[in-house]
């Protein structure tokens, strides 16, 4: 029974009429009306909204944003220019390094060469040297065997 009494009740509503500032309404047309009215105000408030924009643009100063944004302009230029003097300068100071790279290597080249060639002097001067002295020592050996050998040194 209870079932029945609700269904009941769910079918009157259909039927039911709601009195609103002397107007009779059901509930859908309620519900429309709702949708209605709050839709008229965020309507309302989002052109409030946009006029407070609008307001506040007109507000701006033009002029001043202008002033300001050629003056970031010259700015800018400015400090393009400095950087670019900076970066002649930079690639200056890398060549001079470069060369003073290549002349340092040059001398130690250069250098280098010339202890090569003292040694291989010194070298054959010591292999001359050996050769003096094997000779000399081979002929001082003949000359003491000679000296034995002869029977008159006795």
């Amino acid at each position: 029974m209870e079932l029945e009494d609700k269904i009941k009740q769910v079918e009157g509503l259909q039927d039911t009429r709601l009195t609103f500032l002397g107007l009779r309404f059901t509930p859908a047309k309620l519900v429309a009306a709702f949708a209605l009215i709050s839709t008229i105000c965020g309507t309302l408030y989002g052109g409030f909204l946009m006029y407070q924009k609008v307001e506040e643009l007109a507000l701006l100063d033009l002029g001043a944003i202008s002033s300001q944004m050629n003056k970031t302009s010259a700015e800018v230029l400015r400090i393009e220019e400095h950087a670019n003097s900076i970066k002649i300068e930079l690639k200056k100071d890398m060549t001079d390094l470069r060369n003073s790279q290549w002349n340092l290597e040059s001398k130690v080249d250069g250098k280098l060469q010339s202890v090569d060639t003292k040694l291989t002097n010194y070298d054959t001067k010591l292999d001359r040297f050996e050769i003096k002295v094997e000779k000399v020592k081979t002929d001082m050996e003949k000359r003491i065997q000679e000296s034995l050998d002869n029977p008159l040194a006795n």
